[in-house]
């Protein structure tokens, strides 16, 4: 459960802004993630606080709104919170030296292991090239991975690879790897991340 991160005067103070306005959107999500002291503390990087940019909180919405609205409602909330936490202890558990990067490597290793995607050497080439950066790092250039993008390539795995499965069982009755999509429901698909 969240609480177990968020001091329980954060989880109210939360809790009672869905109270009065029922849902939220990525503004509102941006100003939790960047200005409650306690999640803030949590997810924390060696280059200081993790800040959480309108785009990314826009994507975590997406992934968890179920009811297609563009806001997230208490439990996606509570949902996303737990999603958060696990891909963190997972972040961390990978980032051996704690500069609160991940290496090119590791990152594979996790979206093939830990999340089960079996990606082909191109998919795997375009997910680095969009969300790595290149850094010099005790003398040499290293591929490596900050935890926001992390979150971002998480995010839309899990959301393009649910979208995927959705229309493969609806089409062909279970998983069987291929789907069909309209250019309209493509666009839709992947414009919402």
């Amino acid at each position: 459960m969240i609480i177990t991160y968020l001091s329980f005067l954060s989880y109210l103070s939360i809790a009672c802004l869905f109270q009065r306005r029922q849902a939220i959107q990525a503004e509102d999500l941006c100003n939790i993630m960047n200005n409650c002291h306690t999640i803030r503390n949590f997810f924390r990087c060696h280059e200081g606080f993790i800040h959480w940019s309108r785009e990314l909180c826009s994507i975590m919405i997406s992934m968890l709104d179920r009811s297609g609205d563009g806001f997230m409602q208490w439990n996606e909330f509570q949902e996303l919170q737990q999603c958060l936490v696990q891909w963190y202890q997972m972040f961390k558990q990978f980032d051996h030296d704690g500069s609160g990067y991940i290496e090119a490597n590791e990152l594979v290793n996790i979206v093939r292991t830990q999340f089960k995607y079996n990606l082909t050497p191109q998919s795997i080439e375009t997910l680095l090239k969009r969300y790595s950066r290149v850094i010099m790092w005790g003398g040499q250039e290293k591929c490596l991975i900050a935890f926001d993008d992390f979150v971002s390539v998480s995010v839309r795995l899990r959301a393009y690879t649910d979208a995927f499965r959705k229309r493969d069982q609806l089409q062909n009755g279970g998983d069987s790897g291929t789907c069909t999509f309209a250019y309209d429901d493509f666009i839709r698909c992947v414009m919402c991340l």
